[in-house]
């Protein structure tokens, strides 16, 4: 579930850039912008600064959630 690794990493590791975040989960700039652009819709992750994503407080609690159904399997 790559979108569930991508908010772990930004929570992880907050202010990494779209160039880092690709680098780490072995996928292209776009797709990391696309996906990350959708968890701004849905007030997953924050922008303080252009190009910089930081994990809101909605943002934990789903990833809480994604956490607990992946132990559910």
């Amino acid at each position: 579930m790559v979108p569930g690794e991508l908010l772990r990493l930004i929570g992880d590791e907050p202010r990494l850039t779209p160039i880092e975040m690709s680098k780490r989960l072995k996928r292209n700039v776009a797709w990391i912008r696309n996906i990350v652009s959708i968890m701004q819709e849905l007030r997953l992750v924050d922008t303080p600064a252009r190009g910089v994503y930081t994990i809101t407080k909605l943002g934990e609690a789903a990833l809480q959630q994604i956490e607990v159904e992946k132990e559910a399997i």
